[in-house]
C-alpha cells in the first residue's frame, strides 16, 4: 500500500486491516486460506485487486517464516524437501508476477474470483473428507 493511500484511511480501516492480517496469519499458519479473507477486505476497502494481491504476497512471507520457524522449534523440519519447495515456489512466483502484471484488471477480477471460488470449495471438500 502506498503511504498516500495509508494517509487516507480512516481508523476503522486500519483496524479491520490489522484485524484481519493477524486472524489470517493464524489460519494460514495452521490450516491455509486465508487469503480468503484478506482480499475481499483489502478490495472491499478500495484497493484495486492487483495491489491487494501483491499485498496480500507480503503478508504470506512473513506468515511462512514465522511459520517454518514454529515447526522447526518443534523439530517437525525437512530442509532438503523445504529447498525443494521454496525453489519450485520462487519459480511459480515470478512467472506469476510477469503474467499478472499483464492482465487487465477486469480480466484479473474474473481470474482472481474462479481461483478463490476453487480454493474456497478444495479446503471445504477436504475438511468434509477428513
Amino acid at each position: 500500500m502506498t503511504n498516500q493511500m495509508f494517509q487516507n484511511m480512516e481508523i476503522y480501516e486500519v483496524l479491520i486491516l490489522l484485524f484481519c492480517g493477524l486472524f489470517s496469519g493464524a489460519i494460514n499458519t495452521l490450516a491455509g486460506g486465508g487469503s480468503l479473507i484478506t482480499l475481499p477486505i483489502m478490495i472491499f476497502l478500495g484497493l484495486p485487486p492487483t495491489i491487494a494481491n501483491g499485498t496480500n504476497r507480503v503478508q504470506l512471507i512473513f506468515q511462512n517464516i514465522f511459520a517454518v520457524y514454529g515447526f522447526k522449534s518443534k523439530g517437525i523440519s525437512n530442509f532438503k524437501f523445504s529447498a525443494h519447495l521454496s525453489i519450485s515456489a520462487l519459480i511459480g512466483s515470478i512467472l506469476g508476477a510477469y503474467i499478472a502484471v499483464d492482465f487487465s484488471e477486469d480480466l484479473f477480477k474474473k481470474f482472481l474470483s474462479i481461483i478463490m471460488i476453487m480454493v474456497m470449495f478444495s479446503i471445504l471438500i477436504k475438511n468434509k473428507n477428513e
